[in-house]
């Protein structure tokens, strides 16, 4: 996707963030959609057996803390 965009082929809707760490190498720019953006949400669910290996805690530590 990003490839097209920085062809001048397309555009697409990304995070920030992806979008600020890949135009340092390609010729891309962040673009609003509307004044505020767009709001999101993101879920996330976890099986209980899987629900004590210690990765999988920090993300949905890091994930809570995230705005």
């Amino acid at each position: 996707m990003l490839q097209m965009v920085a062809a001048g082929r397309g555009l697409c809707a990304l995070p920030g963030w992806l979008v600020d760490e890949y135009s340092i190498s390609m010729p891309i720019q962040s673009l609003r959609f509307g004044e505020h953006g767009i709001n999101k949400q993101i879920f996330v669910g976890i099986r209980k057996e899987e629900q004590d290996i210690d990765y999988l805690n920090e993300f949905t530590a890091q994930a809570k803390q995230t705005k």
